[in-house]
C-alpha cells in the first residue's frame, strides 16, 4: 500500500493520518500543533487548512448532520 501524499507538505511519509480523506503527515502534524498565534508559520498552516477544506467539497453543515 503507497502513503498518500500530504496535504501540508506534499511528501508521502508513512506514519500520518487521514482526516476526511486527506492525508497529514507526522512531521506536518507536530507543525500544526506546535504553530504560535501570530507568526507566519501560522498564517501558513491557515492557508493550508482552508485549501484542505476546498478538496474535500465538504460543507460545514453536512457535518453537523453527521454528529
Amino acid at each position: 500500500m503507497t502513503t498518500p501524499e500530504c496535504f501540508g507538505c506534499g511528501a508521502s511519509v508513512p506514519g500520518g493520518m487521514l482526516i476526511l480523506g486527506q492525508y497529514l503527515c507526522p512531521s506536518c502534524e507536530e507543525a500544526l500543533l506546535k504553530a504560535e498565534v501570530g507568526k507566519l508559520e501560522y498564517q501558513n498552516w491557515i492557508d493550508k487548512c482552508k485549501r484542505f477544506w476546498e478538496k474535500t467539497k465538504i460543507q460545514v453543515k453536512d457535518l453537523k448532520d453527521e454528529a
